[in-house]
This record gives structure tokens, sequence and C-alpha cells, in this order.
């Protein structure tokens, strides 16, 4: 029970403060615990910070590969799995604004803090970059790497997202999505 309480008070301070800037005695307050209740459930913030992205990421993967079988094509699984990701991270903003925290480039080899971030960026990578290769088979997209496509895209859903995080999340998640899917057509479908 504790758990579960700490994990969602940890999200929201580290969202606000960062990894560098949080403390856990910042997150038992948070949590409305005390500090020695926190280190019993938890063995630091290191644990923590992996716990939160286990938990999210989990969901997330485990979304994104129901939304590929789910379709029809190979580009419709690429459209819907970025429906997905999209719709995923606007129900867990502070989930997106830990990420965005972090300042570093998504299509790159980012140094994360913890192993539970590099594990699932890399799962991330190969379902996007095995729904390309699909794609390319299909002949929907444009032929190339796969995986240099599917980091291009992820390059381009951090500056999307980070232009909308900016924006205050004025726009709707529909018209986001809309936006972000046109980018994947402009970009990587063959052109008739």
């Amino acid at each position: 029970m504790y758990r579960e309480l700490v994990i969602d008070a940890a999200e929201r301070v580290f969202a606000s403060r960062g990894y560098a800037g949080t403390r856990m005695q910042d997150v038992a307050d948070e949590a409305g615990l005390a500090i020695a209740t926190v280190y019993a459930t938890i063995a630091g913030k290191e644990e923590l910070y992996a716990a939160i992205h286990e938990r999210n990421g989990r969901v997330l993967l485990a979304r994104a590969a129901e939304a590929a079988q789910g379709a029809g094509s190979a580009f419709e699984a690429l459209l819907g799995g970025v429906e997905t990701y999209v719709r995923f991270l606007a129900e867990h903003p502070d989930y997106l604004r830990i990420h965005l925290n972090e300042a570093q480039p998504w299509a790159l080899d980012p140094k994360f803090l913890c192993a539970e971030q590099r594990r699932q960026w890399g799962e991330g990578l190969e379902l996007t970059a095995s729904v390309f290769r699909a794609a390319v088979s299909e002949g929907t997209v444009i032929d190339g790497d796969p995986e240099l496509m599917a980091r291009l895209m992820i390059a381009a859903h951090q500056v999307y997202l980070v232009q909308w995080i900016e924006g205050g999340r004025r726009e709707e998640v529909t018209v986001l999505v809309a936006r972000m899917n046109d980018h994947v057509r402009r970009a990587f479908t063959k052109t008739k």
C-alpha cells in the first residue's frame, strides 16, 4: 500500500524538481509519510526512480505492442503506436515531464539514470524499428534503415511534446496526435 503512495508522490516530485533536485525527504513530505516509512518501502532515490519507469514504461510498452498487433497494416500500426504513446503521456503528464526534464535527445543513445529506463528505451526502439521494417516490406514507407527511421520519428516526438508542454497543454490531444501522425506521413511515406 505504501509503495504505490510513495511512487505516486515521487513521480510528482521528480517531475517538478528533476532527479538531481529531488531529495527523499521531499518525497516523504509529498506522500505525507515519515522518512523512515519511505525508506522501509523503497531503498533509495535510484530505486524509486527506476520504480516509476518500470510501472509506467511497462504499461506504455504493452499498450504500444497491443496497438501494433491490432492494426490492419504495418503503417496503421505505426500511426496507432504514435496515438497510443501520445495519449499515454498526456494521461501521465508528470511521467512526461520526467522524460523531458532529462533534456536528452531521445533518438540518440541517451545516458539514462537507471537501468530500467535503458531497457525500456531499447525495447521501445526495437518495437518501433520492427514496425518500420514491416512497413518497408509492405511498401507503405520509403526504403531505408528502419532503426534510423524510428530514431528520426522519436526525435520528432520529443520536439512535438516539448512544444505541447511549453504551450501549457492547451492543444487537444487529438489535435496533437493528428499533427504528429501528419509528420510521420510526410516524412516516411512514399510519394505517388
